[in-house]
């Protein structure tokens, strides 16, 4: 017997959602597809207090000394940070600024790119790698306004044909 979850995520892959590009918004609510739209009732609510992110510094897990003390904290510190919040920002993890700024760089050209262009990266069912945009598979009637790329990197896996959009992004 098939769940709930499974029973939303079936209808939801044999109903075809629009795809949303939010540039045919332009300003005029009375283009945003239905899908898009939420009920009073269902939408966030502005009064909640906002959250400070959660900084991991990672230096002392880095850096070798005492090892366990500093595996223990750092996953306490990350279980703790996934559970309250959801996310976290790493810091001191050794990666080189210049790096993460050309990391940035190509998220910005990616998502910057028409929603045609974006959908050549799109996620397949069952991957976890790729593009979305409607999220349907995890909601039914009212969808997030939201895109995501997810990818994985390895510098001796070849670039998947179908990824050319994100492969040209390469830094």
């Amino acid at each position: 017997m098939a769940t709930p979850i499974n029973a939303i995520s079936t209808k939801c892959r044999e109903k075809s959602f629009q795809s949303f590009d939010a540039k045919v918004v332009n300003n005029q609510p009375s283009n945003i597809p239905s899908e898009y739209v939420w009920s009073d009732e269902d939408k966030p609510s502005t009064d909640i207090k906002e959250l400070q992110v959660p900084i991991l510094d990672i230096s002392s897990f880095l850096s070798g000394q005492d090892n366990h003390v500093a595996t223990s904290q750092a996953s306490r510190l990350v279980s703790e940070a996934a559970k309250l919040h959801g996310f976290f920002l790493v810091t001191n993890h050794g990666v080189q600024e210049g790096i993460l700024a050309r990391a940035y760089k190509c998220m910005g050209t990616f998502f910057d790119l028409p929603a045609s262009e974006k959908q050549k990266a799109k996620r397949k069912w069952g991957e976890i790698s790729g593009y979305a945009d409607s999220f349907a598979g995890r909601f039914y009637s009212e969808l997030p306004w939201k895109e995501t790329l997810t990818f994985r990197f390895s510098a001796e896996e070849k670039f998947r044909s179908g990824t050319e959009t994100v492969k040209d992004l390469r830094f």
